[in-house]
């Protein structure tokens, strides 16, 4: 009777070590899928606001030209807001940091001489003075915050002043805006 009952105590605790052997793959498997999906569905949540940001970003494009304020615009559909602006060799390096606090579906900034000036300082081409700026504004767009680059070519221009005197301005140029040396050809 007690071999008996040994036998079955010994019994059930083999078959409990079976089983619990055996089925230890699919919690870890049921453990990984349930991990797995967890951080998909926050790669989908991230997803879809950066999806947001994008279609709300706004649009940037250059208005003016030299000797007046030349400006980089920006619009969007919804309102947004500028924080600051960061002007940045054409490498990306950064020179200056500007904080600014500008609101709306359209706002204008204008690019400060002085300092495309000590970006060109920094990097330019040494034969002509040419050279490339980057300006990076910090947007606000509901919750979310995003940099926005406008990247433009600075080229050097002189031109006859007030009295005959020679003046030297500095030319942003959007490149998306300049037509192709292709296109130039008939």
């Amino acid at each position: 009777m007690i071999l008996a009952a040994a036998a079955a105590i010994m019994g059930a605790a083999v078959g409990a070590a079976i089983t619990w052997r055996l089925g230890r793959p699919s919690r870890e498997l049921a453990a990984q899928v349930s991990h797995t999906q967890q951080h998909l569905a926050k790669l989908e949540d991230e997803y879809s606001r950066w999806e947001m940001v994008r279609h709300l970003a706004p649009r940037t494009f250059l208005q003016g030209e030299p000797p007046e304020t030349q400006e980089v615009v920006l619009e969007s559909e919804d309102e947004f807001r500028i924080t600051s602006v960061a002007y940045l060799t054409g490498s990306g390096r950064p020179v200056v940091t500007q904080p600014i606090d500008l609101r709306g579906r359209r706002v204008a900034h204008a690019v400060d001489d002085q300092y495309v000036r000590a970006v060109l300082r920094m990097e330019s081409n040494p034969w002509d003075g040419s050279g490339t700026v980057q300006l990076r504004f910090r947007a606000i767009l509901g919750d979310l915050e995003k940099d926005i680059v406008f990247v433009a070519s600075v080229l050097p221009e002189f031109r006859l002043g007030p009295a005959g005197r020679m003046m030297e301005y500095r030319r942003v140029v959007d490149p998306r805006a300049v037509p192709s040396a292709s296109a130039m050809v008939n």
